[in-house]
């Protein structure tokens, strides 16, 4: 074994010089004073009579929009129909049909000529998180009728999940991929037991910690009525109630006085569980949330109005709690209206036949498990109203016909009135801001729109940046941060478009806890095309972190590269493929890092994950970096950078990574690390012992180099173990980076 130090400069790895260039452009000239510029708040709005028909004959003079109880002047006003889009009586120009909040100019657009509109946007999501089993059974069959009796042969159509099981991440029009997708459906919903204590239920949870008396009467009246009940009036729990209660029995109190200790030991026995049932209850909602957040932001750059469709039994938002998430589901209205999209929601239990009598708690008053069932039901279908109604959209319930609900959705899409305002209040203040659509001269006729926005945030801080390598440098996110955060929140997809990742964890001055995130995309894969002599190809990188619970840290990253290559430079770039490198600064933690490589146009892509962990320097323990991995051919000393981590028989492994937080008595450490060659889970080779020698250069730390041979081993799997010893401090620590012989 040798060390060497190759790269005594500080820098952790170079990158080797890319057999493939993107095509540069240049940079956009810097604007000094932006022009002025103002937010346009677009709206969608289905009009009905009193039989539910769509009513087409309206004007712009019919309406009447509110902000925040304020009354807004229309800019835009456009109707819509399925065949085709035509001006509204003395209307102007419309709007862009994105629904979206934008920062656009205020100056109308040129008229646009009449056009025909695009077959539907159409997104199921199945939220398998909270169907029962015989729920998904009747949801199975109804999504199946709808595809192939219901929805038109234009209509795109995608099937996503809540859990990102079995799903169909882009629309598409290819009815047998639709129907293989919804097979594949099944229900994921947590087992009952892990949700209840003491027969409390999720919903009954949230009306007692809303503060509801009668939810919270037949808890405890169940908490003390149920067999082996340990809260009694001979319980401990009581007696610890205090001097009072003995008081009160000594004055004549009796019994009444022990029951009311009783009671009050059961409230707080109550409340305790129901704390503990919703917070577990809320885990789940908080998924679901996040996912239909996502879904209709991902769709904003999609033109037209788009379908949402939720199909659920329901779940809960913690409303009226400390542990509310009614601010997660104002974040969705909010994404509804800036990408176009309209929210419908199914309840797929179809036919409610009332509360089970096998649950009626032993000793409540009568009529009270019947109320507290009917607020039970009410809560369980909140957030489906408030998700649907909010967007401008409708909730299906209470029938065993799905697909004719289904069918409900896409026909109120056949005629819809499209406006537009500026906001009378320029206050970039982050604020909700409620929306109203009144029809003052047609009290007779329902009117459905979205209910708000979130203004913009004048004094919300940057998102944290992060620091490209300087020898490849990356470019602006190629697509809107809220769609790049719905892909990377999908199943990846392992197949399409080959990419290698390597994220490895290093400290360095003055930056740090860093990962460098380095991959390599594997070009032979993509669909070149021919063009004036040129290979052409359009790749868009897509990256994110995610921490321990699958929440987004920080802003998503990547990069989109346009190749046009000659002859030459094409074969090359299907050899090498194309090289990738991203520095993130990330606090200590566990994190997830993913990457997407895509064809832009969504026609394929490929996409990876990996785990990380940054350590924690402060707690003065002992640590090291990733191992960072080259390969050296036989008779020299130059070095190439692998990220596959695939070597040939006969070469050398070169490996560099730090070790921190040494333990120094009378300024020298004793650390010492070893490398190991492991295949099977056990050891083949191993490296003598050898010191850590924590060299600086310039201030900067210098990285531990060394080689280890792989002469004599045969092709195969194996693991590269580097361990680090602190003897001083009795402390050891080892990496183990998987590579291949081939």
């Amino acid at each position: 074994m040798r060390r060497h130090f190759a790269l005594a400069t500080g820098l952790l790895v170079a990158l080797a010089v890319p057999a493939v260039r993107a095509r540069s452009q240049p940079p956009p000239a810097q604007v000094v004073v932006p022009p002025a510029r103002a937010e346009l708040v677009e709206l969608d709005a289905v009009v009905t009579d009193e039989r539910g028909q769509p009513v087409r004959d309206l004007a712009e003079s019919d309406f009447e929009v509110l902000e925040d109880g304020k009354a807004q002047k229309v800019s835009q006003f456009f109707f819509v129909t399925r065949a085709r889009a035509r001006p509204a009586a003395a209307s102007t120009p419309p709007p862009s049909q994105a629904g979206v909040v934008v920062e656009a100019p205020s100056v109308a657009p040129t008229p646009e000529p009449e056009t025909s509109l695009p077959g539907r946007y159409v997104v199921i999501v199945v939220d398998d998180l909270h169907i029962g089993l015989q729920s998904m059974v009747g949801a199975k069959q109804a999504l199946r009728r709808f595809v192939d009796d219901v929805a038109a042969p234009d209509d795109q159509i995608a099937i996503l999940t809540t859990t990102g099981m079995a799903a169909i991440q882009q629309p598409t029009r290819d009815r047998a991929t639709v129907g293989q997708a919804i097979e594949r459906l099944v229900t994921r919903e947590p087992s009952s037991a892990s949700m209840r204590s003491a027969r409390l239920t999720p919903e009954q949870a949230e009306l007692i910690l809303r503060g509801d008396r009668s939810a919270m009467q037949l808890a405890i009246a169940t908490v003390i009525t149920e067999p082996g009940t340990l809260i009694n009036p001979n319980s401990p729990q009581v007696a610890a109630e205090g001097p009072g209660s003995a008081a009160r029995d000594a004055a004549g109190g009796g019994a009444g006085a022990s029951q009311d200790a009783v009671e009050k030991v059961a409230q707080r026995e109550v409340e305790r569980q129901a704390v503990q049932v919703l917070n577990e209850a809320l885990r789940y909602s908080q998924a679901t949330i996040n996912i239909l957040e996502d879904v209709v932001r991902s769709l904003s750059r999609v033109p037209g109005r788009k379908l949402c469709l939720i199909v659920s039994d329901g779940f809960l938002d913690g409303s009226g709690s400390r542990e509310s998430r009614a601010v997660d589901l104002r974040r969705v209205l909010d994404a509804a209206l800036r990408s176009g999209t309209v929210v419908y929601a199914l309840d797929s239990r179809g036919l409610l036949t009332g509360a089970d009598s096998s649950e009626t708690a032993v000793g409540a008053p009568p009529g009270l498990q019947a109320r507290v069932e009917r607020q039970v039901e009410q809560v369980r279908r909140d957030t489906l109203v408030t998700l649907s109604s909010g967007t401008g959209g409708f909730y299906v319930r209470g029938t065993n016909d799905l697909e004719t609900g289904l069918k409900r959705m896409l026909d109120d899409n056949e005629a819809y009135y499209l406006l537009a305002y500026e906001p009378a209040n320029p206050k970039r203040d982050g604020r909700f801001r409620k929306i109203e659509l009144r029809l003052p001269r047609r009290p007779d006729l329902k009117v459905r729109t979205r209910s708000g926005y979130y203004a913009a945030d004048a004094s919300k801080p940057a998102a944290p940046s992060t620091r490209a390598e300087a020898a490849a440098p990356s470019a602006a996110l190629p697509i809107p941060e809220a769609e790049a955060r719905a892909i990377l929140s999908a199943p990846l997809d392992a197949g399409g478009i080959p990419v290698v990742m390597r994220a490895d964890y290093a400290d360095l001055p003055p930056a740090g806890s860093q990962v460098l995130v380095r991959a390599r995309v594997d070009l032979s894969k993509m669909r070149w095309q021919e063009q004036e002599g040129r290979k052409r190809a359009d790749l868009e990188l897509l990256g994110g972190v995610f921490d321990a619970e699958g929440r987004p840290v920080g802003p998503p990253f990547g990069r989109r590269t346009e190749l046009a290559l000659d002859s030459a430079d094409y074969e090359k770039a299907r050899s090498a493929g194309l090289q990738y490198q991203q520095w993130l600064a990330l606090p200590p933690g566990r994190y997830e890092v993913r990457l997407v490589a895509r064809e832009h146009g969504l026609v394929q892509q490929g996409g990876v994950r990996q785990a990380v962990e940054v350590p924690d320097l402060k707690d003065k323990k002992l640590a090291m970096s990733g191992v960072f991995l080259s390969a050296v051919q036989p008779g020299s000393t130059a070095t190439t950078m692998t990220i596959d981590q695939r070597f040939k028989r006969g070469e050398s492994v070169s490996f560099q990574f730090y070790a921190y937080n040494p333990a120094v008595e009378g300024g020298k450490s004793d650390v010492v690390l070893q490398a190991q060659i492991r295949a099977g889970g056990k050891p083949t080779a191993a490296s003598p012992v050898q010191p850590v020698h924590f060299e600086t250069k310039d201030g900067v730390p210098v990285p531990e180099t060394n080689v280890i041979g792989l002469e004599g081993l045969p092709a195969g799997p194996y693991v590269l173990r580097v361990v680090v010893m602190d003897r001083k401090a009795n402390a050891t620590v080892f990496r183990d980076v998987p590579f291949t012989i081939e």
